[in-house]
């Protein structure tokens, strides 16, 4: 009987390391998988990112030109009234006069 008892007790304790071997390759086919998940997460996340931001840049060149490209043709006009302003220079000289001569 107390034979029959060890030889269960080695039978159990032997079923209990085959179960410890199954549960390390199954934790580390586990970490092998949610490693290439987290590899093929990250490599789409940067894809995704690196496309935002080249879209991003496109637009912030296309409104920076639109912008310089106004700003280009306000100043061209401002100076095209300016240079076409009739010029009063005796009203110019009577107004320097009274502003640098008077006391």
């Amino acid at each position: 009987m107390a034979e029959q008892e060890a030889d269960i007790i080695g039978h159990l304790l032997d079923i209990e390391r085959s179960a410890s071997a199954v549960l390390t390759q199954a934790q580390e086919e586990a970490d092998k998988r949610i490693s290439a998940a987290r590899t093929q997460a990250e490599q789409n996340f940067k894809a995704q990112y690196d496309a935002i931001v080249a879209d991003e840049e496109k637009r912030l060149a296309s409104e920076t030109s639109a912008i310089v490209q106004k700003y280009d043709a306000d100043v061209a006009a401002y100076k095209e009234r300016v240079s076409s302003a009739s010029k009063d220079i005796p009203s110019f000289n009577k107004l320097l006069d009274k502003v640098l001569f008077a006391s």
